[in-house]
């Protein structure tokens, strides 16, 4: 599965030391590969990298929305609330270290879709555990994540504009 594309995709997080994205499920297109995710902090800001190939179906936009079920969703750069089609899609959990404070979020779904007219790739982002806390599909999303303590930690979801494949995280 060599031959599979690298795809970046960034959180923007203050204070941000370190982070890792694990992943539990994927959706790729039929006879596409899959090569695995990783996660680094590079300047300042959380890099997840999805390596597989991109050609958008709507088999993995269905999955995605099947997997975000109740929950919500945010894009870059889309006129409705879930995909149409989708190059890829990665679940798994996400883990944000802010000095000694480490959150960990939970089935948190990034996927990758695609612009035509605009000759770029788009970005979502949800969860069955996320909630709008404003416009549908532009966000914010909210999620309750584990903190290590008593009380969770309320992360915060929004696409800066323009984001094509860009985050923007607050940790409350």
């Amino acid at each position: 599965m060599a031959g599979a594309d690298s795809n970046d995709v960034y959180l923007h997080v203050n204070g941000l030391t370190d982070c890792s994205y694990a992943v539990s499920a994927y959706d790729v297109s039929k006879n596409k590969d899959y090569d695995g995710t990783s996660a680094k902090v590079e300047d300042g800001k959380c890099k997840i990298t999805v390596k597989a190939d991109r050609h958008k179906t709507e088999q993995v936009a269905e999955w995605f929305a099947d997997h975000v079920g109740t929950g919500s969703a945010i894009a870059c750069d889309s006129s409705g609330p879930m995909p149409d089609e989708l190059n890829f899609a990665v679940e798994g959990t996400l883990v944000l270290t802010q000095g000694d404070k480490v959150t960990t979020c939970t089935d948190l779904i990034l996927a990758q879709g695609n612009i035509t007219a605009a000759f770029t790739n788009n970005w979502w982002l949800g969860s069955p555990n996320v909630k709008s806390g404003g416009v549908p599909y532009i966000g914010p999303l909210l999620q309750n994540c584990s903190s290590g303590g008593f009380l969770p930690q309320i992360v915060t979801y929004s696409p800066p504009q323009p984001c094509v494949n860009n985050f923007s995280l607050v940790v409350e």
